[in-house]
């Protein structure tokens, strides 16, 4: 049974710094319940508009076990601060977060999952999230996860 995580943003609703719109930069996500044999973070953050499939928006491993994941974080596909961590290929073609980007008078929920590891994962900088589930198989001990929205 996997225990889980306490994922939470400081907000419901995107402000504009977090979306397209404004700077599209990667919110703070404070993580509770850490486990003491955690070695590393990953995030999963999907998009999901009003209609259609959901889109991985931001890929990213080997984050220190913090409590804290500091907003802000890099594009490209090795971070070295404010945290060392790397980062895959989202579906929108780019590497790092790719913030809310809904058409005016729409919605679009993002989702972000937590995984907490008892490794670091061996993978490729610039790998999709897909490659990255895959390289988390039986090293996943804890998850959590947190949505918010954002309007055009």
């Amino acid at each position: 049974m996997m225990q889980n995580l306490v994922v939470k943003l400081d907000f419901e609703e995107f402000p504009q710094d977090y979306t397209c719109k404004g700077a599209n930069r990667s919110p703070p996500i404070r993580v509770e319940g850490i486990l003491a044999n955690i070695k590393s973070l990953a995030v999963l953050a999907t998009a999901s508009p009003e209609e259609g499939s959901s889109r991985a928006a931001w890929v990213i491993w080997n984050l220190p076990a913090v409590p804290q994941i500091p907003e802000g974080l890099p594009a490209g596909e090795v971070v070295e601060s404010p945290l060392p961590a790397v980062q895959g290929t989202n579906d929108f073609g780019s590497t790092g977060y790719r913030g809310p980007c809904p058409e005016a008078g729409k919605t679009e929920a993002y989702l972000f999952r937590v995984y907490a590891l008892d490794i670091d994962l061996a993978l490729a900088p610039g790998a999709t999230w897909e490659e990255m589930v895959r390289a988390m198989e039986g090293s996943m001990n804890q998850s959590g996860e947190v949505i918010a929205f954002a309007t055009g």
